[in-house]
């Protein structure tokens, strides 16, 4: 006789400390866990597979320069034509691919924030050769956790944690904003601060489940709705 299912806890329960000892190769099993995909994940892809058809291209100007020299179907300014093109190609194309094979995994992993009665882990997960990470931040050192838009036209949305504690930037994760790179201003009686860019229909996700699961719920600051 098969056992019965246990029951889905409810979103509002009291929080429980998460199991982060399960290899990195995901964090969907963390029970409160809002998944955010990197915000520059298209650009990435659109350099990658630009990158990959000018790599296509370079081989092709030189497979066909040393077949048209073999056959001796070639003059020295046509060579030199040849040769330029390739140059100018293998730069932008194999060129580039070192920079992009570099950080792409980074840039395209799933990446996401968890909270728990334990406290906050904010994570990227391991994909291809990026080993991911994650930075855990215990509840007793958030001072404040407030949502934030920046810009004009274009709005974008970010979550601001505020901490009592000194963190080096090695500590943060490294898709995390500092107030200086988006020309706020920072909190002098904050030990810490940086900022996590979320996307407007996920931001009050992450909002309500830190109201959750926080000690004190009032720690979370909402700002004043836009126009």
């Amino acid at each position: 006789m098969a056992s019965p299912e246990p029951p889905e806890l409810p979103s509002d329960a009291p929080g429980v400390p998460s199991d982060l000892t399960r290899a990195p190769a995901s964090v969907s099993h963390l029970r409160r866990y809002v998944s955010l995909r990197g915000p520059n994940t298209r650009m990435w892809m659109t350099a990658a597979y630009f990158s990959a058809a000018l790599t296509l291209g370079f081989l092709l100007v030189v497979g066909s320069m040393i077949w048209h020299v073999a056959r001796e179907e070639t003059t020295v300014g046509s060579v030199s034509l040849w040769a330029f093109a390739a140059l100018v190609m293998f730069f932008i194309g194999p060129g580039g691919n070192v920079f992009l094979v570099r950080g792409l995994p980074q840039r395209i992993t799933s990446q996401g924030i968890n909270a728990d009665s334990d406290g906050v882990t904010v994570l990227q997960e391991r994909k291809w050769w990026f080993p991911g990470e994650g930075t855990f931040i215990a509840w007793p050192e958030i001072h404040r956790i407030r949502e934030v838009h920046t810009g004009g036209r274009r709005i974008l949305y970010f979550i601001e944690f505020a901490l009592d504690t000194h963190r080096v930037e090695a500590e943060l994760p490294s898709w995390a904003e500092s107030a200086e790179s988006l020309d706020l201003e920072a909190d002098p009686a904050a030990a810490t601060q940086f900022y996590v860019q979320v996307p407007l229909e996920r931001k009050e996700q992450i909002l309500r489940m830190m109201e959750r699961t926080a000690p004190l719920p009032a720690i979370v600051e909402r700002s004043a709705p836009l126009r």
